[in-house]
């Protein structure tokens, strides 16, 4: 498959770029999901300790306690925090590449579906009545249309530079 490029930018680097949003939103469900562990392991009760009459040499259980997992669910509440930020500019950034797009138009309707609204491919051809070829017709013409726009080349270069290709 040819790396199709307009202008010195990819069509894959133009997706990297929308994907931001869905990539920042993905980060923060799996924060949530570590806030919520945290919550349920500081409500869990411990374990019953045994009486014992002669010390271990080794200790028997996690010594952590409830107050290392207070400062970890802190922690992880800041990064939430943070997470949510940069989703905030993630979308501005995906939103202002897709205005680039003429309103009203499949190619507009299909790209924002795909990286403002993060559906799968089944669900958007489901919502437009097409097939997934159609869908991927109009997507890629949304790709072509944002890759000869002159400011969304810089974007998009700068973006690749700031955040180099994750494998």
């Amino acid at each position: 498959m040819s790396e199709q490029t307009t202008g010195g930018i990819t069509r894959e680097a133009v997706k990297e770029y929308l994907q931001q949003y869905h990539a920042a939103r993905e980060a923060k469900r799996l924060l949530e999901r570590r806030h919520d562990d945290l919550v349920r392991e500081l409500k869990t009760p411990p374990m019953g300790s045994t009486y014992r009459t002669m010390p271990t040499s080794k200790p028997t259980a996690n010594t952590e306690g409830s107050v290392s997992v207070v400062f970890r669910l802190a922690e992880v509440e800041q990064r939430i925090d943070d997470q949510q930020e940069a989703m905030g500019k993630a979308v501005l950034n995906v939103m202002d590449m897709i205005d680039l797009l003429p309103m009203g138009s499949t190619e507009r309707t299909v790209v924002e579906m795909r990286h403002i609204d993060c559906k799968k491919w089944e669900r958007i051809c489901k919502e437009v009545h097409m097939s997934r070829s159609r869908v991927n017709d109009y997507y890629n013409a949304g790709l072509e249309i944002i890759m000869a726009n002159k400011r969304a080349r810089k974007l998009v270069g700068k973006y690749m530079r700031d955040n180099p290709a994750r494998e």
